[in-house]
């Protein structure tokens, strides 16, 4: 699989959602022993993109679901803003998105 064609899918997981019709949902808080786990897994690479970032920043997959490690994926900041964009522009999700 080409690294196109990875992002593609990653992408895919994060954006197949349903159309928010009630963006008063609660996002549940992240215990910071699942970030740290999360934050080692991943090596400090973007989820998505893959890049070595300095300032990861834990993002739910799933906006109104629990925070799992099933649920949460770390992202570099541009790569996190940018999905937190795309949910809100085309499914109707808040769109903040808030510092690891």
């Amino acid at each position: 699989m080409t690294q196109t064609q990875e992002i593609h899918q990653k992408l895919h997981k994060l954006l197949d959602l349903p159309k928010c019709n009630d963006n008063n949902y609660t996002r549940q808080p992240i215990n910071e022993e699942l970030r740290k786990e999360i934050y080692d897994e991943q090596k400090t690479l973007c989820w998505l993109c893959k890049c070595k970032t300095t300032i990861p920043m834990t993002h739910h997959i799933q906006p109104d679901k629990e925070s799992t490690k099933d649920n949460l994926v770390m992202l570099c900041p541009l790569c996190h803003q940018w999905v937190h964009w795309m949910l809100k522009k085309y499914l109707g999700y808040r769109g903040t998105a808030t510092k690891w």
